[in-house]
């Protein structure tokens, strides 16, 4: 009986790891060509901004087509709820930039990003204060920090 049990396992194993070989990885497919040429448009300006070879270009690449649609996904709830459009916005540029920040390898890559993000930081910050002073809602304000954003 153990024997028998043993070998149904080993079986198992057998079959899934045939199938897990014929499983292939895939980048995101855009949305719309549209939107595709805005993503290789994108890339571009990436590629040259931070001197990316041609993989870390094709990661870049991937990541700004899973940002596209994410960004459509939650496109809808733009109007229909924005406080959930504005949290989901702001976790998709997150993650963007996390993710953009995982492609960087060398010293010089980073130091630029690095640079670009704490340009960014004093930006958000300065436009906090005006609309602080203009007595803006809170949700006006995290539209307005929302829409200052680079990757």
């Amino acid at each position: 009986m153990k024997k028998a049990l043993f070998s149904i396992v080993l079986l198992l194993q057998g079959i899934l790891a045939v199938h897990a070989q014929d499983i292939k990885t895939s980048a995101p497919s855009p949305s719309t060509s549209g939107s595709d040429q805005e993503i290789r448009k994108a890339t571009e300006q990436l590629t040259a901004k931070y001197s990316l070879n041609a993989d870390q270009a094709k990661q870049a690449y991937i990541v700004l087509v899973r940002k596209d649609k994410n960004m459509a996904q939650i496109a809808g709830f733009k109007d229909s709820d924005p406080a959930l459009y504005l949290a989901k916005a702001q976790n998709i540029q997150k993650g963007t930039l996390a993710s953009i920040r995982r492609i960087l390898n060398s010293k010089e890559q980073v130091e630029i990003y690095q640079k670009t993000q704490a340009e960014i930081r004093v930006l958000r910050n300065k436009k906090q204060k005006e609309l602080a002073a203009k007595k803006a809602t809170k949700a006006e304000i995290e539209t307005a920090l929302l829409a200052i954003y680079a990757e």
